[in-house]
């Protein structure tokens, strides 16, 4: 990282499912949305492969149905998958998720640097707060292969909460963040008392989003194709996009009409429904239900009632849907701010966050370069920085051996809801006698068996020769501002400091591979 914020500029990036936007904070203060080069607020997550060339954005989704095997979208649902796991194959090159996000980010960051007239350093990535490490280190990797100096990573919610509560600063109150977005779901209460915006609560679910409903119209053409005419209309790739898109509109339509009409043609027939909103509301009526669990959830989790909220506030394109927010409303009983857009507010929150680092840094060296008159926005009236305190949104324990019950279990180490960044240390004996290795295998999950916990990796340690069993080994874990950890094991003397060998997303060597590969493609 740069030592001096002279000559820097931070942004902040909604690198989202179906749509990203970008904003940075103005010479007055005030957060700003940044058009892209086609004068469009939002770009949409899609790329269009076509040789050396990668197109991102309108373009690149205009031409989906045209051309569906160069196409890739919805990448952020693959997030911190291996290679093994997930990956595409372009011009004889094989793409990780992390490489076809900073794909899209290398795009954002260009339109960005055309827009302002000026080199962009730095940025601020959102994510959904309930992203768990892995797929929280891919857009750590994402950032860096796009040539981004990643300040932070922050919360989808924290980030929307900061664009709402900037100018509420003297305001104490409680606020309920429902964030539906194209691919993921995030609930968060966050509490904004006395220029300190801290996280309560949070759950989500990341594979649930606009797509779903999606889905569901897509199907429901599928079907009365199939039952009409005996074909599957979605076995063929360039009609699949095609009713995927017109599905898409379907869905636009019926959150601002009770019903509309949906055609779709394949292999030289076609079929012809009329929707309607009560329709579509019955069958994503467990669509619903599930949002509606993950909220009473999230407030148990918090241990408040819904007259503990002051605002419901609501980000996410889905939150335009008229069942999505009779939901909520409904549920919660308490007012909607209505002053924040959806599609913007992740990202002007995450340039006030890049700002706020930037700040912090300058005082941190002692320097200071940006205008006092900025400075006082972030500021209370004593000269001190606005306070943003997330927490964590799983559970990360180490697998251990219970010699009574002879089977493995998860200790935790640091408890879900825990303040960020924290260090948690603990000492543990070894095993059995004669140990040469001692073995730490990190997990991340809310459960004491091991298999129902994501692996994170493992970190090794060699022990001295002749230990007796029981043996004294020190684990500390180290979780940052990202949410990312890193594991330092100790014993007689020795030290392992690493960060988790992870078993998901790109290796180091892969990255450097990956910088390389990425320079030689032209992005627009």
């Amino acid at each position: 990282m740069s030592e001096n914020p002279t000559n820097r500029k931070s942004i902040g990036i909604d690198l989202g499912t179906t749509f990203c936007a970008v904003a940075h904070i103005d010479a007055y203060g005030k957060p700003q949305i940044i058009p892209n080069a086609e004068s469009e607020r939002i770009t949409p997550s899609v790329i269009l492969f076509d040789g050396a060339n990668a197109v991102v954005g309108t373009v690149a989704k205009q031409n989906a149905v045209a051309e569906p095997d160069k196409i890739v979208d919805f990448i952020k649902r693959e997030m911190g998958k291996s290679k093994s796991q997930f990956s595409r194959a372009f011009g004889g090159k094989v793409y990780s998720a992390e490489e076809l996000s900073a794909v899209i980010l290398r795009k954002l960051k260009s339109d960005a640097e055309k827009y302002l007239g000026e080199q962009v350093t730095d940025a601020v990535i959102t994510v959904p707060a309930y992203f768990n490490d892995a797929e929280r280190t891919a857009t750590l990797h994402a950032g860096q292969l796009a040539g981004l100096n990643v300040l932070q990573i922050i919360n989808e919610p924290t980030s929307a909460a900061l664009a709402y509560g900037l100018d509420k600063l003297d305001q104490d109150q409680t606020v309920f963040v429902f964030d539906l977005g194209g691919g993921t779901f995030d609930v968060t209460i966050m509490r904004i008392e006395g220029h300190h915006i801290r996280m309560v609560a949070s759950n989500g679910d990341h594979r649930l989003g606009g797509k779903d409903w999606d889905d569901v119209i897509v199907n429901w053409v599928a079907d009365e194709f199939d039952k009409q005419h005996g074909e599957n209309p979605l076995l063929d790739l360039q009609s699949y996009q095609d009713l995927y898109n017109r599905a898409l509109t379907a869905k636009v339509q019926l959150s601002t009409r009770q019903r509309t009409t949906l055609v779709h043609s394949y292999n030289g027939r076609s079929v012809k429904i009329e929707l309607t909103r009560e329709d579509f509301e019955a069958k994503t009526q467990h669509l619903i239900e599930k949002c509606k669990s993950i909220c009473e959830i999230v407030m148990q989790e918090a241990q408040l009632g819904w007259e503990d909220i002051d605002r419901v506030l609501l980000t996410g394109g889905m939150t335009r849907v008229p069942s999505v927010r009779t939901m909520i409303t409904e549920s919660s009983n308490r007012p909607v701010a209505e002053d924040v857009s959806p599609d913007e507010a992740v990202a002007l929150g995450a340039a006030i966050q890049g700002m706020l680092s930037m700040l912090q840094q300058e005082d941190d060296i002692g320097e200071r370069s940006i205008a006092s008159e900025v400075r006082d926005v972030f500021s209370a009236a004593d000269g001190s920085l606005i306070k943003v305190t997330n927490i964590t949104t799983h559970t990360l324990g180490v697998v251990l051996w219970d010699d009574g019950k002879m089977e493995e279990y998860v200790f935790t180490m640091i408890p879900k809801m825990t303040t960020i960044p924290n260090e948690i240390k603990n000492s543990f004996g070894t095993a059995k006698a004669n140990m040469k290795n001692a073995i730490v295998r990190v997990v991340e999950g809310e459960s004491t068996v091991p298999g129902e916990c994501t692996p994170l990796g493992i970190c090794d340690i060699e022990l001295p020769p002749f230990l007796p069993k029981g043996s004294p080994v020190e684990l500390t874990y180290h979780y940052n501002e990202n949410q990312v950890l890193e594991v330092v094991v100790e014993a007689y003397g020795r030290t392992s400091r690493v960060s988790i060998a992870r078993n998901t997303g790109l290796s180091e060597n892969e990255l450097e591979l990956a910088t390389a590969d990425l320079a030689q493609l032209q992005i627009s």
